[in-house]
């Protein structure tokens, strides 16, 4: 006979220790893998979110590449992410999907960001996708009359979906994923096609 199954809801604290030898060690590692699940669902966001959880998705990531950060919540400003002591990456998130324009408000955004720049920073424009569209079938979202006004104004190019590349590419080789960052910001601008994965 088979029970019905039913939310019983959480189990006292005490229970793992009543429960036999094992018990408790599969506990523990659901426990373990429940939080990487979420911790790569945090990262993953930067293939879909926008705005304020998109830019806290970006941060989150250049966290797990052993990066230090800066993204004050609430600002809407860059997400600073220091390479090392003399290097430091400006990601500047636009706040909604492409396609985007040289006319575009997220243009004007990027310049303002390289006005404020010190002499270690690299400001990096971060698209956003088409998050209905599967990444490997995305268009590009900065279009190229803004793309060649952002090179000039010496602002990388990366898209979201490079980005999460970046990010898988650190899980299986960190040392070709921090190369990978370091070229990045060697660039003087245009689009970050040194990020090979």
């Amino acid at each position: 006979m088979t029970e019905p199954t039913r939310d019983l809801g959480p189990a006292p604290e005490w229970m793992p220790a009543e429960m036999p030898p094992g018990y408790r060690t599969r506990l523990l590692e659901i426990e373990r893998l429940s939080a990487e699940l979420r911790a790569m669902d945090a990262i993953g966001r930067v293939l879909w979110e926008t705005g304020e959880p998109l830019r806290d998705a970006v941060a989150r990531l250049f966290v797990e590449l052993k990066c230090e950060v800066e993204a004050p919540e609430g600002t809407g400003g860059p997400v600073a992410v220091k390479l090392g002591p003399s290097q430091r990456l400006l990601v500047l998130v636009a706040d909604a999907p492409g396609p985007i324009h040289k006319a575009h408000e997220e243009i004007t955004r990027a310049f303002q960001a390289v006005q404020f720049t010190e002499a270690i920073d690299r400001v990096v424009f971060l698209a956003p996708n088409d998050a209905a569209t599967p990444p490997a079938d995305r268009p590009d979202p900065v279009l190229p009359d803004a793309r060649a006004l952002l090179e000039r104004m010496g602002v990388e190019v990366l898209t979201t979906t490079a980005l999460f590349k970046l990010w898988r590419l650190w899980l299986e080789d960190q040392p070709k994923a921090r190369k990978s960052l370091e070229r990045l910001y060697a660039q003087e601008g245009g689009t970050a096609v040194q990020l090979r994965y």
